[in-house]
């Protein structure tokens, strides 16, 4: 199957990729001055806070010294990145429900990349916490993968492609 029956779910994960660096941009430059400050959105549930991320999801080796960690992150998330694709490419176009969450996936993997390979480094600054937990902080396109993951999984249950 070519991209070409594919062309709303290239939209999809194009409008993605812009949002989140369109997102991280504007955070950069909030934060520019001071890098520590946190804005409050909702008292005692959500807040922003800019955090460069060198680790992988949920800032997993973030704290390593090892320098070749991010190098093997960046490396992971390229070579996941192409089977999401290849997996896209494959799908029929009336597998509506399985291209919109591969969609999601692939435009926040690709936002994240271009932050590794650009900067070395995740811009994150969501973060969700109630009371003394704290999930650990985020950005768009963690977000768009987190759905798109549930999505798929909720596909592969179902057990059959899904149409709209």
């Amino acid at each position: 199957m070519t991209l070409k029956n594919k062309k709303k779910y290239v939209v999809i994960f194009s409008l993605i990729i812009i949002l989140d660096q369109a997102s991280k941009i504007v955070i950069q430059s909030i934060f520019n001055d001071n890098p520590y400050k946190v804005i409050h959105v909702i008292k005692n549930f959500f807040l922003i806070r800019y955090v460069e991320n060198k680790g992988a999801v949920w800032g997993i080796f973030s704290q390593s010294s090892n320098t070749i960690i991010p190098k093997l992150i960046t490396i992971f998330s390229l070579a996941a990145l192409v089977i999401v694709i290849y997996f896209f490419l494959k799908l029929e176009s009336k597998c509506a429900f399985e291209l919109t969450s591969l969609s999601f996936i692939i435009g926040g993997a690709v936002g994240n990349l271009i932050d590794r390979l650009k900067q070395g480094y995740v811009v994150d600054f969501l973060e969700v916490y109630v009371k003394n937990f704290r999930w650990p902080t985020f950005n768009v396109a963690d977000s768009f993968i987190s759905i798109g993951v549930i999505l798929l999984i909720i596909s592969i249950w179902r057990g059959k492609c899904t149409q709209f």
